[in-house]
């Protein structure tokens, strides 16, 4: 083949490609956060154009609805969410986005927390003075990588719902995900061994989820209900605890305001531990595994 032919041959494959690459209209999916928009682009691959709402290093409990938000609602195809009350806010926005192919009952709406087995679910009457209290139970459910994979299966459905022609594709890509992570976290389990029955400090009660599933004990919170700031007394009986039985970690989010942490670290000796919960948290956390890989590795000082 003289290189008069070869240059014609990779012509003739790059366009061969292209064509490929317009032969079809890319699904517009939109995601309330970063993990879940990871997780649909593992599952739906080149058919999809993902966008998450919000950012990874923005407190879940404190997400403010935008116009910008209802725009691209308005022209999703699928629209992807946690529920279980964290994304209330986004309810705002899908009723003002005027398209019924994502709203509850649509097509396109995919809540990935109907197949979840919540924990600390509220017993007896809710009450304001308990703090920011989740009637469905704690909502942070994909800090648990298991968790991840019924959340990828929600939305290969709603993905096969609104288009049923690419089925096998987007189950293929489920069954892929699904063997990803149950290789992930045999290998996430061997390394936290060491820390297997370490009493864990929390900010706020973020990490259930992660902690009962790689055997740590939740020792307590900073926080003395859930999202009320601790007084200068509940920090002082706490510093006193972990002094008198040795908790040497405390586990906090990004985003989170380090003067507490630090002054306990400060008095105890305790490492803090500073992680991610959501992908692109921090610049190089660029996958949901990815995310994991990050939070075992602070949690182990690497």
């Amino acid at each position: 083949m003289n290189r008069w032919t070869a240059h014609y041959s990779l012509v003739l494959a790059a366009a061969g490609m292209l064509l490929t690459t317009a032969s079809f209209a890319q699904i517009k999916v939109i995601t309330v956060d970063t993990n879940l928009a990871d997780i649909a682009r593992q599952i739906g691959g080149a058919r999809v154009a993902v966008e998450s709402l919000t950012r990874g290093n923005d407190d879940p409990h404190h997400i403010d609805p935008r116009p910008s938000m209802v725009v691209k609602l308005a022209r999703a195809d699928v629209f992807v969410r946690m529920g279980m009350d964290l994304d209330m806010w986004a309810d705002a926005v899908l009723e003002r986005c005027g398209n019924r192919k994502v709203q509850r009952g649509g097509k396109g709406y995919a809540d990935c927390s109907g197949g979840i087995k919540p924990l600390e679910v509220p017993k007896g009457q809710l009450d304001p003075s308990l703090g920011d209290i989740h009637a469905f139970g704690n909502p942070h459910y994909l800090l648990d990588p298991a968790n991840g994979v019924i959340a990828a299966a929600a939305i290969a459905g709603a993905l096969i719902r609104v288009d049923p022609a690419n089925r096998a594709e987007y189950e293929s890509r489920l069954a892929g995900f699904r063997q990803q992570i149950a290789t992930a976290l045999k290998r996430w389990r061997e390394r936290l061994r060491p820390l297997q029955g370490a009493n864990v400090v929390l900010y706020h009660r973020t990490w259930v989820y992660f902690t009962q599933r790689f055997g740590l004990r939740e020792y307590d919170a900073i926080e003395p209900k859930p999202g009320v700031p601790p007084s200068p007394g509940h920090l002082q009986t706490l510093i006193a605890r972990m002094k008198k039985d040795g908790v040497r970690i405390v586990l906090f989010e990004t985003f989170r305001d380090r003067r507490y942490a630090d002054r306990i670290g400060r008095e105890t000796g305790a490492r803090l531990v500073v992680a991610p919960i959501a992908v692109e948290a921090e610049p190089d956390v660029t996958s949901y595994i990815g995310l994991f890989d990050r939070i075992v590795g602070r949690l182990l000082g690497s």
